[in-house]
């Protein structure tokens, strides 16, 4: 894995400082230069960058159809910005719950996220077209390690990127400059809107989910309180008391991968 020390000029390269004009260029030619005849398999998660490769496609006239995997811990504002400005988009249910998940494979952490593949990776269907939304200013380890294009190992997959090399500034006047509805809740100051309590977010921001979705939070903890109950593994044993697994989920210390080995028994125990 790239360090971010290695890959931050790779991030900076790619966010050409063109204008809003040419980059809609580029994105609309890069659509069609790789339509496959079957059209994309638009993935859309209903924020900023979904809404903006939607309306390229739109725009590119390329023929595309759109889905959106449920992950069971959605924000709730999320949920009905979709219903209610993109009822066109699938809904595609997992079959089960992270709650439920959570007692077999283990608490997700930065170092161990088998919730992206049961809940978004795998949904899918192998060798389609994937156009996507990520974006090289998201994070240094995406700049290096994505494209414009890009094959997906996991999905068997050919991902187009139209937004790749766009900065939030390139989105955001994009979404302002179409009147593209968007998510209330980035008004209220949040900067994504992915999975409540993702452990990618960070400390702060999962606190600031954890208090203003507090069901949702309470869901979290009783799903980690059944896997302590477990006491099967060195993974939970190492904690005195429930409590301080909980804390020590909540902490960025949950990233280092001390636990990371720890996490695989669950993970290979509830496949």
């Amino acid at each position: 894995m790239a360090s971010d020390a290695i890959s931050r000029p790779r991030q900076q390269e790619l966010l050409c400082e063109f204008s809003l004009e040419s980059m809609i260029v580029k994105a609309v030619d890069l659509l069609k230069d790789h339509e496959p005849p079957e059209g994309y398999y638009g993935c859309f998660s209903g924020g900023k960058d979904s809404i903006v490769i939607k309306e390229l496609a739109r725009l590119a006239g390329v023929k595309a159809s759109w889905h959106y995997n449920v992950t069971t811990v959605d924000p709730p504002e999320l949920v009905r910005f979709i219903v209610e400005h993109h009822p066109d988009v699938e809904r595609i249910h997992p079959g089960t719950r992270m709650f439920d998940e959570i007692p077999k494979r283990g608490l997700p952490t930065r170092r161990i996220r088998w919730c992206c593949e049961v809940f978004k990776e795998s949904r899918s269907p192998s060798g389609a077209t994937l156009l996507m939304g990520m974006r090289a200013a998201e994070s240094a380890r995406r700049a290096a390690m994505w494209s414009d294009v890009t094959y997906h190992r996991r999905t068997k997959s050919n991902c187009v990127l139209p937004i790749f090399r766009w900065s939030d500034d390139h989105v955001w006047e994009f979404v302002h400059v179409q009147h593209l509805p968007y998510c209330s809740l980035y008004d209220e100051g949040f900067q994504r809107l992915g999975c409540v309590g993702c452990p990618m977010a960070g400390e702060k921001s999962r606190a600031i989910e954890f208090a203003r979705w507090p069901r949702i939070t309470q869901q979290w903890k009783d799903a980690a309180r059944k896997l302590w109950e477990r006491q099967d593994s060195p993974y939970i044993t190492r904690f005195k008391a429930f409590d301080d697994l909980w804390q020590w989920w909540l902490s960025d210390d949950s990233a280092p991968s001390t636990a990371c080995g720890e996490m695989r028994l669950f993970e290979e125990d509830g496949e």
